[in-house]
């Protein structure tokens, strides 16, 4: 099965932020932070940032993932 999403980007082309208010800065709606596992006997890393849309661990917070760029620059060469 095969789904489609509609999604706005961030004009930026490294980061996934937008410009934001008073309070802060938005974030895209699929960077979230999750717990990630190496199996039984190695340690547990806490809060990684991870780009749930195309399930990448990110090395940065709000830094776009390759996948994210690619399907942005062939959206905007058409």
């Amino acid at each position: 099965m095969k789904i489609t999403v509609m999604h706005d980007v961030s004009p930026d082309s490294e980061r996934c932020v937008y410009g934001g208010d008073f309070w802060g800065k938005n974030v895209c709606g699929y960077h979230t932070h999750r717990d990630r596992t190496h199996g039984r006997k190695a340690p547990k890393e806490h809060a990684v940032p991870k780009c749930v849309l195309f399930d990448v661990w990110l090395d940065e917070e709000y830094k776009k993932c390759t996948e994210c760029k690619k399907a942005c620059e062939e959206e905007k060469n058409g």
